[in-house]
């Protein structure tokens, strides 16, 4: 294929991906809206697990953190050495922002990640 077939075809690629993710976009709405329906009727009923001859469904209760505090909640972390309450991963933002004035931060080394960008005319 030459760069205008090349070009042709990423653009159809795109275009299918986009209808896809839209039918994906309504299928996870009415997902979750069922998903709300099973949780008040089970919660009405007082069950927290059923089931029918195709599939069975069952209530789960998780905890997450919300923070409502950063200044306190990093605190605790840096008093604690407790880093394990953090996802280890930096913002690329910010260390972009640093590299454009000429700071280094230890352990830290600048990775470049080479992308196609696409755009449809």
């Amino acid at each position: 294929m030459n760069i205008n077939e090349l070009i042709e075809a990423r653009s159809e690629v795109k275009d299918t991906i986009a209808g896809l993710n839209a039918q994906l976009k309504d299928v996870n709405k009415l997902k979750e809206e069922l998903d709300y329906q099973l949780l008040t009727r089970l919660d009405e009923q007082g069950l927290s697990r059923t089931a029918n001859d195709k599939a069975s469904v069952s209530i789960n209760a998780d905890t997450v953190p919300e923070v409502t505090d950063w200044d306190a909640f990093y605190s605790y972390v840096l008093e604690q050495q407790d880093f394990s309450l953090l996802q280890r991963r930096v913002n690329s933002a910010a260390y972009k922002e640093l590299l454009k004035l000429s700071a280094s931060v230890p352990g830290l080394q600048p990775r470049e990640i080479r992308r196609i960008n696409f755009r449809s005319l």
